[in-house]
């Protein structure tokens, strides 16, 4: 079943955001050039930063994109996932980037779809 957020319970929006923030910082990036980096915008990423905000699955991997990580590294580990989780990451990985882009919208539609209907 889907929660609200997609960071782990044991693993709150505050601390993804200064996860995010620790390692924007150490490469040097502006809120700015994360944000063109991971096509969201600075204002939303600032939110995530400060806990302001709870970002999606699709924004917790645009954010690790833009950063050059695995999106697990943001949000704790893999150890917080089931093996199911674990095993579509891994396919996506090496996945291309246009099945990705594809993976994700279909993602986004399904969960769009899921917060209308519930």
């Amino acid at each position: 079943m889907f929660t609200r957020s997609a960071i782990p319970a044991t693993f709150g929006a505050v601390d993804f955001g200064k996860e995010v923030r620790r390692r924007r910082e150490a490469l040097g990036l502006t809120l700015e050039q994360l944000a063109e980096r991971a096509g969201l915008t600075p204002n939303y990423i600032g939110g995530i930063e400060t806990g302001r905000r709870d970002p999606s699955l699709s924004s917790i991997l645009a954010l690790a994109k833009g950063l050059g990580v695995p999106p697990g590294e943001l949000v704790g580990g893999v150890h917080d996932l089931d093996p199911a989780a674990i095993e579509a990451a891994r396919l996506f990985q090496g996945a291309s980037e246009d099945v990705q882009d594809a993976v994700l919208r279909l993602l986004r539609a399904v969960t769009r779809g899921r917060r209308r209907s519930g």
